[in-house]
């Protein structure tokens, strides 16, 4: 079954989670909303909007661009330094401006609510790769039987057609790819060694076994490293020698 697109856009996808929250939360809260007075009608729905927000801050920032590309210390760095600053801050508050004595429930909820929506976005995006596994093999046939001059990858389950001579450099992520050209970066779920087998081997090459780099756009090399615009790279010693005949042709 076919998925709308309009469901494939960010916003839309958060801000129906966002009203789905919401109304839920209301459901239960009707009734008791009307024996508060003042701010504190609406103080629940502002702390749920600004939760949400964390966590949409979290998911698509923290774990996304930090955890998933490797740099797990950072991630859980910044992760404790902000859930701190932030149990703090919810503590002072709900202590100075509602008067509650106890804030620790309010601070629990706070942890579980992240810890929740983080499984939430894990369940979510293990569902969407699975699907673009059973569509990939089709794909990568079209990609390998068809003779063009552009790379086909699926960047958050959309395909992207990017021209060979677009492509500066790639960049291995485990089992992601970061494509690099000069006015945007993608990143696509494969190895580095498919990209290597999927792109012609008269225009790039690879120069390490985390690097793969196109000639015509080297501006630069050395004995250890290469240079393309103002990125350094450096040649992996058992790469060395493969290297220096794809660029003299000795």
């Amino acid at each position: 079954m076919k998925r709308n697109p309009l469901l494939n856009h960010f916003v839309v996808r958060n801000l129906l989670g966002l009203l789905a929250l919401l109304a839920v939360h209301f459901l239960a809260d009707m009734y008791a909303m009307d024996q508060r007075v003042g701010f504190s009608k609406l103080s629940p729905y502002v702390y749920l909007l600004m939760l949400y927000g964390w966590l949409v801050f979290h998911n698509r920032i923290l774990f996304e661009r930090l955890f998933l590309q490797g740099k797990k210390a950072a991630y859980f760095g910044c992760l404790i330094l902000l859930m701190a600053l932030g149990s703090f801050n919810m503590s002072f508050i709900l202590q100075t401006q509602f008067a509650i004595v106890r804030p620790l429930p309010h601070l629990v909820n706070f942890w579980v609510y992240t810890v929740t929506g983080l499984g939430v976005y894990v369940t979510y995006r293990y569902i969407r790769m699975q699907g673009q596994k059973e569509r990939q093999p089709v794909e990568e046939t079209k990609a390998v039987t068809e003779i063009t001059d552009n790379f086909s990858c699926t960047v958050d389950g959309v395909r992207q057609v990017i021209a060979h001579t677009d492509i500066r450099y790639l960049e291995s992520l485990e089992n992601y790819v970061k494509i690099f050209t000069k006015s945007k970066t993608y990143i696509t779920r494969m190895t580095l060694k498919e990209a290597e087998d999927r792109l012609p081997k008269r225009l790039f090459v690879r120069i390490s076994r985390s690097s793969i780099v196109n000639t015509a756009h080297v501006d630069t090399i050395e004995s250890d490293t290469l240079r393309i615009g103002t990125k350094e790279l450096r040649i992996g010693k058992v790469y060395k020698r493969y290297v220096a005949e794809q660029f003299t042709g000795e």
